[in-house]
C-alpha cells in the first residue's frame, strides 16, 4: 500500500470513546471489463464489528470510500461477493450497490511433469503466417538432424563394446607380439575402467531420472518448434 500511496487507503470508522467500529479497503483501477473503460474504484474488503451499530458503521465506511474515489476522478465504487452469500448480497443492495454481473469461473487441472513446467515456462507462442513447403521441409530435416544426434552416443557406445569384446578375445599376455601381448592388454584395461564408468552414469541416471528429463524437455522443445 505505500509503494501504491494514493490509489489505495485503509479507513477506519470508530465511536465517539475511540473504539474501532470497522474498516474498509478500497483501491483505484484504471478499469474493469464489467464497468467500462473508465478508472473505478474498488472495495477490497470491509469489516464491521457485529453490534448494533454495524449497519450505520458499514454505510459510513462505504460513503467515505466513495468520497475518497470521487477525490480521485472515479465515477464508480464496486465490489464483489460470492454467488451464495445471500447475506451479502442484500447488504450490498442495502448499501447502494446495483448488481451488473455475475460471473461463475471454471478450472480444468493439467498432469504436466513438475520438472518439465519448472524448466520450460509455457509461454504463448506468438502468431505467425502458415509455413511455406520450404520452410516446412527445411524443420523436418532439422528434426530429423537432432534425432540422429541423439542416436550417435548409442551407436558409439556399442561399437567401443563390440571393440572391447573383441579385445578380450584376442588378447594374451604370455605372447611374445607387441600387439597381443602388451597393447591389447592396455586396450582391455581401458575397456574395463569405460564399463564401470558407464555402469556408475547408468546408476545415477536410473536414480535421480536426468535421462528422462532431458528426453521430456526434448519432446517439449520439439512440440514448441
Amino acid at each position: 500500500m505505500m509503494e501504491q500511496r494514493g490509489q489505495r487507503a485503509t479507513l477506519l470508522c470508530v465511536d465517539g470513546h475511540g473504539a474501532s467500529l470497522g474498516m474498509i479497503e478500497v483501491s483505484r483501477r484504471i478499469q474493469m471489463e464489467e464497468l467500462g473503460s473508465e478508472p473505478v474504484a474498488y472495495v477490497d474488503a470491509l469489516h464491521v464489528e457485529p453490534d448494533q451499530e454495524r449497519e450505520s458503521a458499514a454505510q459510513g465506511l462505504v460513503d467515505a470510500a466513495a468520497g475518497w474515489a470521487q477525490a480521485r476522478g472515479c465515477r464508480v465504487l464496486a465490489a464483489d461477493t460470492s454467488l451464495d452469500n445471500q447475506w451479502e448480497q442484500k447488504l450490498h443492495l442495502a448499501l447502494g450497490f446495483e448488481e451488473v454481473a455475475r460471473k461463475v469461473i471454471y478450472r480444468r487441472a493439467l498432469a504436466v511433469p513438475a520438472t518439465v513446467y519448472a524448466a520450460v515456462p509455457l509461454t504463448p507462442a506468438p502468431a505467425s503466417l502458415p509455413m511455406s513447403d520450404a520452410q516446412a521441409a527445411q524443420m523436418e530435416e532439422s528434426i530429423d538432424a537432432d534425432d540422429l544426434s541423439w542416436r550417435w552416443p548409442s551407436l558409439v557406445r556399442g561399437v567401443v563394446i563390440v571393440l572391447g569384446i573383441v579385445s578380450f578375445y584376442f588378447t594374451d599376455i604370455f605372447s611374445g607380439d607387441l600387439f597381443v601381448g602388451v597393447l591389447l592388454p592396455v586396450v582391455d584395461v581401458l575397456f574395463v575402467i569405460y564399463l564401470l564408468m558407464l555402469l556408475v552414469s547408468m546408476k545415477y541416471r536410473s536414480k535421480t531420472g536426468a535421462g528422462r528429463r532431458q528426453i521430456d524437455l526434448y519432446q517439449v522443445s520439439n512440440d514448441r518448434e
